[in-house]
């Protein structure tokens, strides 16, 4: 009886360590952001004011195999690019993904956490117009949603 009680907690906590170990993101997730203010107030290229775009959208399709994340991310100018070095981990998620912004090469990294149908990411550019780190461009956040 002892050994029968022994071998389903062991699984009970084996099952429950698999679970904990990679939150399952595979599938489609969008999210929006409100595009940046242009012009002098804020600090985007030329003249304009806010409203003068609409909001930006990304649709992330991952595709998770345990602690390591794949896919493609759809930028709001309809570029897509693959994912790379994408990882799960519990809840925790982080990827980049490289973009040609007008002939300059720059590295997107992502972090951020899932709960339920819902994820929180951080987002930062590496190079590209502004050198590393993105010249001034704080780090931006966006809240992604599940498709279902």
């Amino acid at each position: 009886m002892r050994m029968k009680i022994y071998v389903m907690a062991v699984s009970i906590l084996c099952l429950m360590a698999v679970s904990a170990v990679a939150a399952d993101i595979t599938g489609t997730w969008v999210a929006e952001m409100a595009a940046p203010k242009m012009g002098p107030e804020g600090g985007g290229p030329g003249g304009g004011g806010p409203g003068e775009m609409g909001p930006m959208k990304f649709t992330f399709e991952f595709k998770a195999n345990g602690a390591n994340l794949g896919g493609t991310v759809l930028g709001p100018m309809g570029n897509k690019n693959e994912i790379i070095e994408g990882k799960v981990d519990g809840n925790n998620v982080s990827f980049a993904v490289k973009v040609d912004a007008m002939g300059n090469e720059m590295k997107i990294n992502y972090k951020g956490t899932v709960s339920g149908d819902e994820m929180k990411l951080t987002f930062s550019m590496e190079g590209g117009m502004g050198g590393p780190g993105g010249g001034d461009m704080p780090p931006m956040e966006l809240i992604a949603k599940r498709q279902k």
